[in-house]
């Protein structure tokens, strides 16, 4: 009898050891705990810094309408229409379960709304390219030695970003590097998403993700 005991409390602790081990992290999890709370951090400063100096997607878009009402520039208006009437399209296209159709609608609202943007805000793909390159730099910086594997993977892929801006730039598609250039500071402001698949269709910053951001309320045009 007195066997048959010791052998139910050696049971229990043997369950009792397997429940803590099932519960403690591995080495691995606590890494990729520690770099997705890094990318959250790096993310947040990019954020800031990107939101003080009106280089979102966003601010951008606020500052282009406040232009245009200035310069009044008609090619520009005229893409902006378009633009509105082609995320229009996109918009029934998914309400209609056509993912793929809305996808290029979206693109071509994009595209057409940054070759409106560059016509009355000329240098704008060179600033917001500047202003990539200064955050990234600095995440590098706060790396150091940190592996951070997953986070060095989105900085590349920015980096290829902004060298196929800079080669849109030299072959006159300021347009294109403006889109390329937006999306390379939308992925900085959103590190954290971009871990498991850097750049991914979908994900923010993705041309293809959804329409443009609408007019601020008090800068729509007619």
């Amino acid at each position: 009898m007195r066997r048959l005991g010791f052998v139910a409390v050696l049971s229990l602790a043997a369950l009792a050891a397997c429940g803590r081990e099932a519960s403690t992290p591995t080495d691995q999890e606590s890494a990729l705990t520690a770099e997705a709370g890094l990318a959250v951090s790096l993310s947040g400063s990019a954020d800031s810094a990107a939101q003080r100096q009106g280089t979102t997607l966003d601010r951008l878009l606020e500052a282009f309408h406040a232009q245009l009402r200035l310069t009044d520039d008609p090619r520009a208006r005229a893409l902006l229409a378009q633009s509105r009437a082609l995320a229009d399209s996109g918009r029934a296209a998914a309400r209609a379960g056509d993912r793929a159709g809305a996808r290029a609608f979206f693109e071509a609202a994009h595209e057409t709304l940054f070759r409106a943007v560059v016509l009355v805000m000329p240098n704008v793909a060179t600033r917001i390219g500047a202003a990539v390159d200064t955050l990234r730099e600095r995440m590098l910086v706060r790396l150091d030695t940190n592996p951070a594997p997953r986070i060095r993977q989105v900085l590349t892929f920015v980096g290829t970003l902004r060298s196929n801006a800079d080669a849109a730039l030299a072959a006159g598609q300021r347009w294109r590097a403006l889109a390329l250039n937006v999306r390379a500071m939308e992925t900085l402001r959103t590190l954290r998403q971009h871990l498991q698949r850097p750049g991914a269709d979908g994900l923010p910053g993705d041309q293809g993700a959804g329409p443009p951001p609408p007019a601020p309320p008090d800068a729509r045009l007619p």
